[in-house]
């Protein structure tokens, strides 16, 4: 039985984390399905972007807590592995070559924060709820680490990873661990909304410009103005390049833009 639905609907990838029993929890089987769906969305063509969402009550509660608590009958090599699965899907949602958002409500608690962070947008219901629960079970946000910190800034993540203190949107948003709230009635239209804004650019130019932000993170100085310098001048000799700014002067869509 599948648990996560995979479906295109007008451009975009929809993945929906589907075991509403156990709020989405991220099984074996569960990021196995994330992940073969990510790779399918990323080589399809007519998908634009990719929006990650979870069926039932809650976005995602985390790892599978009944599969961590026998990890003590498992060899180290396994329990590495193990752990390498899970931070490995988070490395690949952040890593997608195309826009990846996060539809996010109910509880979204330790690897599901993760999840939700590895995104490049973050969308949630006002009624949210946020944690960082491992403290409390003896063990700590390791794998999550590196996008949720990206989020938040050192600072702020010592606290909420110490305290293991739920935060609701409010809070979240201020801290800069999502990116928009709205009222849970509104959180689709919210959704279709920025995929509106996505659909207005270029598919190639979307790509370059995430590639663009992970890029120039890791330089610094003359590096960067060579590398920005030698990507603005391939691009725009480009053909969707040209079809862009000749769109905007004729004063019309763009050949890519759904109308």
């Amino acid at each position: 039985m599948m648990v996560v639905r995979r479906e295109v609907r007008d451009g975009l990838g929809w993945i929906t984390l589907d075991r509403p029993e156990v709020r989405n929890a991220l099984s074996g089987e569960l990021m196995e399905e994330v992940d073969e769906a990510l790779v399918a969305f990323d080589a399809d063509e007519s998908v634009r972007a990719l929006v990650i969402a979870g069926e039932g009550t809650a976005f995602c509660a985390g790892a599978d807590l009944r599969s961590m608590r026998n990890s003590r009958d498992s060899s180290d090599a396994a329990n590495r592995a193990d752990a390498r699965r899970m931070g490995g899907l988070f490395h690949r949602v952040a890593g997608c070559r195309k826009p990846v958002l996060a539809r996010v409500h109910g509880p979204a608690i330790g690897g599901g924060v993760g999840l939700m962070a590895a995104c490049d947008i973050v969308i949630v219901a006002e009624s949210t709820r946020f944690q960082f629960s491992e403290v409390r079970l003896g063990i700590v946000p390791a794998v999550i680490s590196p996008f949720c910190i990206r989020r938040l800034g050192a600072v702020t993540a010592t606290r909420l990873f110490l305290t293991g203190e739920a935060i609701d949107a409010a809070t979240a948003l201020r801290h800069g661990l999502v990116d928009v709230v709205v009222p849970d009635a509104s959180l689709d239209e919210a959704v279709a909304r920025v995929c509106i804004d996505l659909g207005k650019g270029g598919p190639e130019a979307l790509i370059q410009a995430k590639r663009l932000v992970r890029d120039v993170v890791a330089l610094q100085g003359e590096d960067a103005l060579d590398h920005t310098a030698e990507l603005i001048a391939r691009l725009r000799v480009s053909d969707e390049a040209v079809e862009g700014m000749t769109a905007f002067l004729e004063k019309r869509p763009a050949a890519w833009v759904r109308t």
